[in-house]
């Protein structure tokens, strides 16, 4: 049974990814000519199902989190490769949910231990832990920053005179902050969504 999936354009080329209750992931690239999705790969990384995928477009990598305490990094360049790039243990079962950031810098975890866990999504080292569900934390989001808008938070803080800054109320800051923010959002059986923010 597919647990998750994930479909998105790489270059030309639109691929899909699937993972599944056996622990497999599934690679498959959309051949224009004949109309037909291929399967380019099927590796096994996980003993538990697979809960949760999500792309690292810059680092052209994958990433799946399962039942186990597992979490994989996939290539996308090579997709006909059955192995990991690599995995690390983490010691806590059920990571439900993954979530790349769009900045492609970190990625984090919602577990059913109720705690979200940041990690780097080029050395997968745990970078924080963020406690505070009494309850099993099912879905995870990030808030994705536009390029469009980054530059203008730039502009806005380096690029204007004294003066206007100055006549900058407290408000606009708060609301440049907020929408220039990678807010983290995580959702609990508990009912309640925690909001983070963090790096």
């Amino acid at each position: 049974m597919a647990m998750c999936v994930k479909i998105s354009i790489q270059g030309p080329q639109i691929i899909l990814i699937a993972g599944y209750e056996s622990g497999h992931c599934c690679f498959w690239q959309f051949d224009k000519d004949s109309s037909k999705w291929i399967l380019l790969s099927t590796s096994k990384s996980h003993s538990q199902p697979v809960l949760s995928l999500d792309i690292a477009h810059s680092l052209k990598r994958y990433y799946t989190s399962a039942a186990d305490a597992t979490i994989a990094s996939h290539s996308l360049t090579e997709p006909t490769t059955s192995q990991p790039l690599k995995t690390i243990e983490t010691k806590h079962s059920g990571q439900q949910s993954l979530r790349v950031r769009s900045d492609d810098k970190i990625l984090a975890t919602a577990g059913w231990d109720g705690n979200v866990r940041v990690y780097s999504v080029k050395t997968m080292r745990e970078l924080a832990v963020l406690k505070w569900h009494k309850q099993g934390c099912y879905a995870l989001a990030f808030a994705d920053l536009l390029p469009e808008q980054v530059e203008d938070s730039e502009t806005n803080s380096t690029g204007s005179s004294e003066g206007t800054e100055a006549l900058q109320t407290a408000v606009q800051r708060r609301n440049t902050k907020a929408q220039t923010t990678h807010w983290i959002a995580a959702g609990s059986k508990d009912g309640k969504v925690s909001l983070w923010d963090i790096y």
